[in-house]
């Protein structure tokens, strides 16, 4: 059986509220009813209007893509990674050599620094020296050290002029033109091993002493130095005494001292900062604490559980020893799961976390169960939540028909533990790895959008480590799937990818050209439509539209869908910043047929599909109603885009439809109600057009539900 048969194969068979219909079909049985549906009815390329689900599916998809993507980019951004970046290379001018501190790290000297251990000495001793070198170990809080140093030692100087000097130069590279009268200066772990020369000390001791200024060298105690000057210029940092006095110290500074003080009065708070910081050990660890902390704060979650959570995830060693501290298959699988599908609900997570389970099950079914054989049933939930560092939250699911039902989804407190658990699982369990894989195509076939969703999220953060595997087991697989659901897994996967990995998106806009071809199958030609966010993510909305006129021209209907999913998907992201209409208007008016129809349809489903609700009001807008309402141009290039697909004996029928739907969407609401009558007035610039208008409104008046944004669209047309 071909890959893409099997993924199909595996489709689970239950929906989101009860029924069979969502549920993926297999591969067989979906291609005899499409066969016979060939043989009843002849396939029409306005079918693509009515394969879209639900009005406000393309919307939920995004959305949940972006909360998805969240935590494997933040994750990606920030762990691991010093928070002191400093630009040296200003766009338009050659690289600097020295650029100000930020104000946050001269306040940090000023109220945020713990003195250690004879810091006053080692102060005095560095009163009368220009050039100090000041050897630490690593997250010794010498950087913090060289900062308190030289505000301490230019205490005269206006402003406290502090700058850092760019650690990729040598020494001997710094000019007079770099100095500032009186300030002082970092030079952060220099990059080059022959950055520090006696020579190079020789000329800038000099040229601070003609400036009046202060230098401040920080490195590790491996660093070799050697030379007289140089080892005249050495001083070595003492250890913190109490680094809680550090958080202390840092949260008062970003609170202030009342705000600080109830944070820290928190439950949980005073045992944390205890157990993590009361003992010796390197002040930077301090500074994670806050950051966690704070992060819980700002996010309004629990402090000292998310923040225990992060901690303990925050680098390889302490997932290591988390991961092991779950004693079960089960709580392990859990960990994994609730990392792919991160806001879902519970149950849907569960259930998966259990698939999974039974993926990886030893040969002997019962050695790491739940139970036992014949042992009573034990309560699961609130321990794992415990022990994984989550928690569930109220939140709404959406349901087949529109609705939403109320639920409860599970997160992780840590907002950047998918991508650590995840990348973890996958870094060091070599013989699950194939295992994790196909679990992820079951889960990339699930009956709910949003776990299809979440899935390729995840399947793109892992291709960022392993481009070739997944592709070839998870992503093209879905690629060449009959079902388009599936197909849109894979492009969003391979957005994912470029999204977490920049450096793929060459082979990954190779592997699209190749699957565009004339001659590969359509389904290859509908993922590379798809796709568009590839384009989009190195060009911005021009490129995207680049590659969507491409497709356009194709002739296969699974393409047209796939190019009017993707249009409708670039707008929701751009909304009205993208010049899209004008686009769609440049296709309908050319001489392709094809591409004529295509733009037709794409401008009829972003219609029905697109809705906006903005903050604070009641009530709902036509996505592209509202767009027009709140721009002249846009008004007028979408009135035209009306008027085309009004006209087209091909698409008018659907199109009255989506126009009627508008009708319905602002008769409840007066200020809706008149800019879909200005729209109509728009709309209207010759009599044939004029007449086709009143009578389709003069329809609504019949419906209860359109009634009244028939009034005033009469009124609009009549005063015309």
């Amino acid at each position: 059986m071909s890959e893409p048969d099997r993924a199909g194969e595996r489709a689970p068979a239950r929906d989101s509220d009860g029924g069979a219909d969502d549920a993926p079909e297999r591969p067989e049985a979906r291609g005899d009813r499409e066969e016979k549906a060939a043989e009843d009815k002849p396939p029409s390329r306005t079918d693509v209007l009515t394969e879209q689900g639900r009005r406000g599916t393309i919307q939920d998809r995004i959305g949940t893509e972006r909360d998805a993507l969240s935590g494997y980019v933040r994750a990606e951004r920030f762990v691991g990674r010093d928070q002191h970046i400093y630009n040296f290379a200003p766009a338009g001018g050659r690289r600097s050599r020295v650029v100000r501190l930020r104000p946050h790290d001269i306040a940090e000297a000023e109220r945020a620094f713990v003195e250690p251990v004879d810091f006053a000495d080692l102060c005095r001793r560095a009163g009368d020296r220009r050039v100090v070198i000041l050897q630490a170990g690593r997250h010794s809080g010498r950087f913090a050290a060289a900062r308190r140093l030289l505000w301490l030692l230019t205490g005269d100087a206006p402003e406290r002029a502090l700058f850092g000097v760019d650690p990729e130069i040598g020494l001997d590279e710094l000019t007079s033109d770099d100095l500032t009268e009186g300030a002082g200066y970092v030079y952060r772990d220099p990059a080059r091993p022959d950055a520090i020369t006696e020579f190079g000390l020789d000329k800038v001791s000099g040229l601070l002493e003609e400036a009046g200024a202060r230098l401040v060298i920080t490195v590790d105690p491996a660093w070799t130095l050697t030379g007289p000057r140089t080892a005249e210029c050495v001083l070595r940092l003492g250890r913190v005494g109490d680094r809680r006095e550090i958080a202390r110290r840092l949260l008062a500074l970003e609170l202030g001292e009342e705000r600080a003080g109830v944070l820290l009065a928190e439950p949980g708070v005073p045992e944390l900062i205890d157990a993590q910081l009361a003992e010796d050990g390197p002040p930077r660890h301090a500074r994670t604490v806050v950051r966690e902390l704070l992060g819980a704060h700002r996010q309004s979650l629990p402090l000292a559980r998310t923040a225990e959570q992060a901690l303990r995830l925050r680098d390889d060693e302490q997932r290591t020893e988390w991961f092991e501290s779950l004693d079960s298959l089960s709580l392990q699988c859990m960990a994994v799961s609730t990392a792919v599908l991160n806001g879902e609900p519970y149950e849907t997570v569960a259930l998966a976390a259990m698939r999974l389970k039974n993926d990886l099950e030893t040969d002997n079914p019962h050695a790491d169960s739940l139970r036992g054989l014949d042992e009573p049933l034990k309560p699961t939930k609130r321990t794992w939540l415990s022990r994984l560092g989550a928690r569930t939250v109220p939140s709404t699911v959406r349901l087949r028909y529109g609705a939403t039902a109320p639920t409860e989804v599970i997160r992780y407190l840590d907002p950047y533990a998918q991508g650590k658990v995840l990348g973890y699982f996958w870094a060091e369990f070599d013989e699950q790895r194939p295992h994790l894989l196909d679990w992820l195509r079951w889960c990339a076939e699930h009956p709910l959008e949003s776990v299809r969703t979440r899935t390729a999220v995840a399947t793109g953060f892992l291709a960022a480590r392993g481009f070739d595997l997944v592709r070839a087991l998870v992503i093209e697989p879905m690629a060449r799937s009959r079902d388009p659901r599936y197909r849109t897994v894979a492009a969003a996967a391979l957005h994912a990818t470029v999204t977490q990995r920049p450096a793929l998106r060459e082979p990954i806009e190779d592997l699209l050209r190749g699957w565009s071809g004339p001659g590969e199958p359509v389904q290859l030609r509908a993922t590379a439509a798809r796709a568009w966010r590839v384009a989009h993510e190195a060009g911005g909305a021009s490129a995207a539209l680049d590659r969507l006129e491409e497709h356009a021209s194709d002739d296969a209907i699974g393409v047209t869908a796939a190019v009017c999913e993707s249009v409708t998907e670039l707008w929701e992201t751009e909304w009205d910043g993208a010049r899209i209409p004008e686009r769609l208007l440049a296709w309908a008016a050319g001489s392709e047929e094809v591409r004529a129809t295509t733009a037709r349809l794409a401008f009829l489903l972003a219609a029905a599909q697109l809705v906006r609700r903005l903050p604070g009001d009641g009530f709902d807008w036509p996505g592209l109603l509202h767009i027009a309402a709140m721009d002249t141009d846009r008004m007028r290039d979408i009135a035209a885009l009306w008027r085309d697909v009004l006209q087209d004996t091909a698409v008018q029928d659907p199109a009255w439809d989506v126009l009627a739907e508008w009708a319905r969407t602002a008769d409840g609401t007066p200020l809706v109600r008149r800019s879909l009558a200005r729209l109509a007035w728009t709309v209207a610039s010759d009599s044939l057009i004029a007449g086709r208008l009143r009578y389709a409104a003069r329809g609504w008046a019949e419906d209860e539900h359109t009634r009244r944004s028939s009034a005033d669209v009469l009124t609009a047309l009549n005063g015309r």
